[in-house]
């Protein structure tokens, strides 16, 4: 999952906003939601938390050196239990390691891609998700990367940095354009829409049904919420104000919670969690990056996973958890 990165400065205000009071810590906020799990498995890999598999199980990879992904492991929050999913394969000439990861209708899923003389090939590969041996069943001219990689009973789908959603069953096969999707990028299936990343446009694939909301906004399927950090459905309807100081830096997961960054004081820049459906802010403890760099003074912002579940960060050299599905509960 992407980190984005707030390089603020340390003025006192945020964007001319005045300064606001720092709310409580995400774990204060929502105990139940919350898990801490380190960040190194016994046997001395690192994991990367993926997205959650079932209340209590998260779907990680495990690997050695930097963004060299080994293996698929699912991992138990009530008692740290790995078992091993699948090895990951890397091809010859690969240049995008495993990326991507999605999971649901049975099988995980994800992306690779390798040179193929001057250009690049794309790959989707599936395994069952109680575990298995891999299988690559697409391949495909790639400019760019992937997005929107989403497993459906029919098959995968996913989408492209220049637009056009794509499918293939299971079973494999040479991959096929979702009519009418030309210029537009998967959101959630069967919603795809335009422009990528903020969505104002969503179109559902399969009745045709349109949704569009002012330009400026970050979108999830049907709450938006515009540069001047007002929330509203998709239609305009339901218009309030929320307690962002700047814009977020998410789409809203679940229809409900952003990320975004916050000035509580001089020299107290915060990345924040916030619950745009009950008003309620927290804390996520993400600490300043290093004074050194181009980057220093700044933030990194976690940004919800492609589940739209789980939100997880490095914090203290652990993982810190957050289960969407059960904060605002």
């Amino acid at each position: 999952m992407r980190v984005l990165l707030a390089a603020l400065a340390l003025t006192g205000t945020l964007n001319g906003t005045t300064l606001v009071e720092r709310p409580p810590l995400v774990q204060t906020v929502w105990p139940q939601a919350v898990h801490v799990i380190p960040a190194v498995l016994p046997d001395g890999r690192t994991i990367t938390p993926r997205l959650f598999l079932d209340d209590d199980t998260l779907l990680a990879t495990a690997a050695k050196g930097f963004e060299r992904s080994e293996a698929l492991v699912s991992y138990r929050l009530a008692n740290g239990e790995t078992a091993e999913l699948a090895e990951l394969p890397v091809p010859p000439r690969t240049v995008v390691h495993p990326s991507g990861v999605a999971a649901g209708s049975g099988h995980v899923v994800w992306w690779t891609a390798r040179r193929d003389g001057a250009g690049r090939v794309g790959e989707i590969w599936t395994v069952p998700v109680e575990g298995g041996d891999p299988v690559a069943v697409a391949a495909f001219a790639l400019t760019g990367t992937v997005t929107g990689l989403e497993p459906t009973p029919q098959g995968v789908v996913w989408s492209t940095d220049a637009g056009g959603v794509w499918r293939v069953p299971y079973a494999g096969g040479r991959p096929s354009e979702v009519a009418g999707t030309q210029g537009q990028h998967v959101l959630k299936w069967p919603w795809v829409g335009s422009p990528a990343r903020a969505f104002t446009t969503a179109v559902n694939a399969e009745t045709g049904e349109r949704r569009e909301t002012r330009p400026g906004s970050l979108c999830g399927v049907n709450l938006c919420v515009s540069a001047d950090r007002l929330a509203s459905a998709r239609s305009g309807a339901g218009l309030r104000a929320t307690k962002l100081t700047d814009p977020p830096v998410s789409r809203p997961a679940r229809d409900r919670f952003v990320t975004s960054s916050t000035l509580a004081g001089p020299g107290e820049l915060w990345a924040g969690l916030y619950d745009l459906v009950s008003g309620q802010v927290a804390d996520l403890g993400v600490k300043p990056l290093p004074a050194k760099g181009v980057q220093a003074g700044g933030i990194a912002i976690p940004v919800p996973a492609s589940d739209d579940r789980l939100l997880s960060y490095q914090q203290d050299g652990r993982h810190v958890i957050v289960d969407l599905a059960k904060a605002g509960a």
